[in-house]
C-alpha cells in the first residue's frame, strides 16, 4: 500500500507531464504507467492519484456549476478513463475549445491607418478599407480578410505563411512587402510586391487553382474577377504604393477610376455628367496636391470641365481627350 507521499509524489508528476514540463525520462516514466492500464495494478498509490488528476480535469474541462457530481463519481471516472481516454487527455493536453472572435478594423473617405498586427506585421490600410482579423490569429494560423487597399509588411514566419483573403482570391506569403487593392466595385483585384515573393490563388468551388506562383519585386498581378482573366507585368510598385505618402498613381485609367479615388482619398462625392465619344484613358501621377490643383491637373490634362459645390463635384466628360 503506497504512502501519502507516495501519492503526493504521484500526482506531481502527473500534473508536471500535463503541464508539458517533464524532462525526457520523466516522460518515460508517466506513459509507461498510463500504457499500463489495461492492467491496472493494485497500487493505493497509483489509483489515489489518478483519481485527483481527474478531478483536476474536471475542472479544468467543466464549469464551476454542476462540479460536485462530477467530483462525487470520480473514482468510477478514473476507471472508464483509465481504459478508453485518460492517455489522450494527457498526452494532447486537452482544454475547451476556445470560440472565435472577428475584430473588424476600418477607415472612412480621407483616412488611413497604420497597424501592427499580432505577429508583428504591419499593415497600412488606405482610405474606405476594412480588414477584419480572427482572435486566433498567429496561433496556428495568420490569415485575415481585405476589402479595399492595404500595404502589408509581413514579419517573416516559415512555419506559417500569411495569407491575405480577398473575394475568392488569397495572397500567400512567408515574409515579404506588398500592396493589395480590392475595392468593391472595382473592374480588377491587383497585387504588387515590393519586395520578397508572394502566391496568387484562386479558390473555387472547393478547387484552387494557382494564378501566380511567385511574384516577385516590381511585378503586378492583375485579376478580373468578371471574366476571371489575370495577368502577370511589369511595374513601379513603390508607385502604386505610394498613397501612404499621398502620391497618386494612375495608368491608363479612366475618368471614372480616377474619379472612384479621388472620392476616397479626399472625402468627397464626384459626379460624371455628359458622354464621352470615346473611352479615354489617362497615366499621370498626384503628389500630394490639394484637392483644387490635382482637379485643375486632370482638366488640363485630358480637357474635362467641371463644377464644385460645396462637398460635391460634378465632372463633364464629353470633351475629355
Amino acid at each position: 500500500m503506497g504512502t501519502s507521499s507516495d501519492k503526493a509524489e504521484l500526482l506531481a508528476l502527473l500534473e508536471k507531464y500535463r503541464a508539458g514540463e517533464c524532462t525526457p525520462e520523466e516522460i518515460a516514466q508517466v506513459e509507461a504507467w498510463l500504457e499500463s492500464f489495461e492492467e491496472l495494478p493494485d497500487s493505493e498509490a497509483m489509483t489515489a492519484a489518478a483519481n485527483q488528476v481527474v478531478v483536476n480535469v474536471m475542472h479544468t474541462l467543466f464549469p464551476a456549476k454542476g462540479r460536485i457530481r462530477y467530483i462525487l463519481y470520480a473514482a468510477a471516472a478514473v476507471v472508464v478513463l483509465a481504459l478508453t481516454g485518460l492517455l489522450f487527455l494527457f498526452r494532447f493536453n486537452t482544454k475547451v475549445p476556445a470560440v472565435v472572435t472577428y475584430a473588424s478594423i476600418s477607415t472612412g473617405k480621407g483616412e488611413r491607418k497604420k497597424l501592427t498586427l499580432p505577429d508583428g506585421s504591419q499593415l497600412t490600410l488606405n482610405a474606405a478599407s476594412s480588414v477584419v482579423i480572427p482572435s486566433d490569429f498567429g496561433e496556428e494560423r495568420r490569415e485575415l480578410t481585405l476589402s479595399g487597399q492595404g500595404t502589408f509588411d509581413i514579419r517573416q514566419n516559415t512555419k506559417q505563411p500569411f495569407i491575405v483573403h480577398t473575394g475568392n482570391l488569397r495572397t500567400v506569403v512567408l515574409g515579404t512587402v506588398f500592396d493589395v487593392k480590392a475595392y468593391p466595385g472595382d473592374a480588377a483585384l491587383q497585387v504588387a510586391v515590393l519586395s520578397g515573393k508572394v502566391r496568387v490563388e484562386k479558390q473555387q468551388q472547393q478547387q484552387t487553382e494557382i494564378l501566380a506562383p511567385g511574384i516577385e519585386k516590381d511585378q503586378l498581378l492583375t485579376y478580373d474577377a468578371g471574366t476571371g482573366r489575370h495577368e502577370l507585368k511589369p511595374c513601379k510598385a513603390e508607385d502604386i504604393a505610394g498613397w501612404q505618402q499621398n502620391k497618386l498613381f494612375f495608368e491608363q485609367a479612366t475618368i471614372a477610376e480616377i474619379a472612384q479615388v479621388l472620392e476616397r482619398q479626399y472625402n468627397i462625392h464626384i459626379m460624371l455628367t455628359g458622354t464621352a465619344k470615346r473611352q479615354c484613358r489617362y497615366t499621370l501621377q498626384l503628389k500630394n496636391e490639394p484637392l483644387n490643383k490635382a482637379l485643375l491637373l486632370l482638366e488640363q490634362l485630358s480637357g474635362i470641365s467641371y463644377q464644385v459645390n460645396n462637398n460635391e463635384i460634378k465632372i463633364n466628360i464629353a470633351s475629355c481627350e
